[in-house]
Order: C-alpha cells, then sequence, then structure tokens
C-alpha cells in the first residue's frame, strides 16, 4: 500500500517536475539491471505522453469555444503522467502482471482522476482526454519497446 500511496503523490504534485527525472531514473535503474525494454519504455511513454498533450492542448486553444462546450477547456497532463508513472513503476515492481496488479494501478489512476476532478481544477473532460493520452503513450510505448531487431547479419 505504500507504493501506491507514494505514486498518487506523485502524480498530484507535479508534471515536469517530479515525473520527468522519475522516468528516466527508472530507466537508468532498468538500464543498470538489464531491462533495455523497460528502459525504452519508460522515456518512451514519457516522450509521447508530453508530446501528445502538448498537441492536445494547441487544438483545445486553437478553437476553444467548441471544446468548451464539451467540457474540454486545458487536457489534463497530470492524468496523462500519471497513467504513464504508474504503468512505468508497476512494470518496473511487478514483472509479471496479474488482476490484481492491474486493478491496484487502475485504482491508483483512477483515484488520482478523481482528485483532479475535485481538487485540480479540471474539469470530467479534461481529466478524461488526459487519461486516453496517456493510455496511447502506453500502448505506443509498448510497441516500441517490443520492438526486435533482425538477428540477421546485414549483406556486405
Amino acid at each position: 500500500m505504500k507504493p501506491m500511496v507514494l505514486l498518487l503523490s506523485i502524480g498530484l504534485l507535479g508534471w515536469w517536475y517530479v515525473v520527468v527525472p522519475l522516468q528516466v531514473i527508472v530507466a537508468a535503474v532498468a538500464l543498470a539491471r538489464g531491462r533495455w525494454r523497460l528502459a525504452v519504455f519508460s522515456l518512451t511513454a514519457l516522450a509521447v505522453a508530453i508530446a501528445l498533450v502538448q498537441a492536445a492542448r494547441a487544438v483545445v486553444e486553437w478553437h476553444p469555444e467548441r471544446f468548451g462546450d464539451i467540457g474540454v477547456m486545458l487536457p489534463s497532463g497530470h492524468s496523462a503522467l500519471v497513467v504513464v508513472t504508474v504503468t512505468t513503476m508497476a512494470t518496473l515492481v511487478w514483472p509479471r502482471w496479474s488482476r490484481r496488479r492491474v486493478a491496484a494501478a487502475a485504482a491508483l489512476i483512477l483515484a488520482v482522476a478523481g482528485v483532479m476532478t475535485t481538487l485540480g481544477g479540471h474539469t470530467v473532460g479534461d481529466v478524461l482526454v488526459g487519461l486516453a493520452l496517456g493510455g496511447i503513450a502506453i500502448l505506443v510505448a509498448g510497441v516500441a519497446a517490443r520492438f526486435r531487431r533482425s538477428r540477421r547479419a546485414a549483406p556486405a
């Protein structure tokens, strides 16, 4: 339970200040342990999440009245990075996933989403968009981490 409370605190604390160094540290630890796929996953998920949130914010700023009608004012970067951080830390701690671990990670992500909605000044739409962007970042990072180099030698 202590790691869950720590991750909840990290998710609420910050977006650039805490999550970026944490993801880099996870990548360094993963490389030190010989888990290069986790390192690629950690850095790719971070980069994709930041890029997606910034792109989504630019789109919302381009047509604020249309997005305001559906309840999206500022896509939540906190929510996107919480998905990335929780998934990365859980993968570091739990190399094998089970239903219980997936449920624990999902509960933590939803707890942060609830706090962001009530106390963070975001609308439900902002948080849902942030969670979706974080999920997309995780999917892209998962594909990037599974990419394998060809074992055959290149023709000379």
